[in-house]
């Protein structure tokens, strides 16, 4: 057996790790991942759903030799078919990872591309502007083309928007452009909502500000906070604080509800579709994690 037979072997435990309980003790798996694994099904046996059958796929990035190991950096896109309540749900969910194989046999596995909380580096304060409330009262919101853009760009880049390393932000302000949100108050980063090809407001691609942006009276987006997740429907938003130190580090957009009524969101920076918005399977997450739910009000 050659190296890539053992990686292809590796490739396929990762898939029958969901639906074959036999599998899941010879996975090779760093300790954080093996616990996000577990997280991940736990949640799916407290919603009372069942991976009925996953599908992976490997592509690989680079190979490079590291002493006696292999080093290979790959990406993986994994599907889940989640069968709850009598209905069936697709999650996808897209990996950076990087597999080490000495001789033949796989010695480590885990994500490469972690999110970085950070901390703030802009104003929370947003500069006051006459016509704020003005603006806010004239929007309005189709979360149908909202939830449209997000399903065709979740695991994608849409070149007509600035790039960003960390993306989360920039994906959910792009999905509510699509949802014929305007914009207002460029050039200052510092007001209101906006993007342009070189520059961009603090709130429209850095998570901390989008959501105390969200938070603001009569805001352009038009937001409302929510008391509980179940209350939201396709369109709105969901905030994530997982350290829960006050500082909001990244943000999902609604796109479907599972079959109990559960919101299903999709994201970048972890490009994801239809994913459990509680994010107890996310390498970030923690016990102490918070979150701020944003209903977007169809027309003002």
């Amino acid at each position: 057996m050659d190296w890539q037979e053992a990686f292809r072997g590796h490739v396929r435990a990762l898939a029958e790790w969901w639906v074959n309980q036999e599998e899941r003790t010879g996975l090779i798996l760093a300790p954080d991942e093996h616990a996000r694994f577990l997280r991940k099904s736990q949640m799916f046996q407290d919603n009372q759903a069942e991976v009925e059958k996953t599908v992976v796929r490997a592509k690989l990035k680079q190979v490079k030799m590291k002493r006696e190991d292999r080093v290979i950096d790959y990406q993986l896109h994994c599907q889940w078919l989640i069968r709850q309540e009598g209905k069936f749900y697709l999650e996808e969910k897209i990996e950076e990872r990087q597999a080490v194989l000495r001789g033949e046999n796989v010695v480590s596995d885990r994500m490469t591309i972690i999110l970085n909380p950070g901390k703030p580096v802009e104003p929370l304060n947003f500069a006051d502007d006459p016509l704020d409330g003005l603006r806010g009262k004239q929007r309005r919101y189709d979360r149908r083309k909202a939830v449209r853009y997000a399903e065709l760009w979740w695991n994608q880049r849409n070149p007509s928007f600035v790039h960003v390393e960390n993306d989360c932000t920039n994906f959910i302000s792009q999905c509510l452009f699509a949802g014929d949100i305007p914009v207002w108050g460029q050039p200052v980063r510092g007001r209101g909502w906006w993007h342009a090809p070189t520059n961009w407001s603090f709130s429209w691609a850095v998570a901390n500000s989008f959501r105390w942006y969200l938070s603001r009276s009569g805001n352009i987006i038009g937001a409302t906070e929510a008391d509980h997740a179940w209350k939201l429907v396709p369109g709105d938003v969901i905030c994530y604080d997982f350290e829960g130190d006050g500082h909001w580090n990244h943000n999902t957009i609604v796109t479907a509800l599972d079959p109990s009524g559960q919101p299903l969101v999709n994201a970048h920076t972890y490009d994801a579709r239809n994913r459990n918005w509680t994010y107890t399977d996310s390498p970030a997450w923690t016990k102490k994690i918070q979150y701020k739910f944003f209903h977007i009000e169809d027309e003002a």
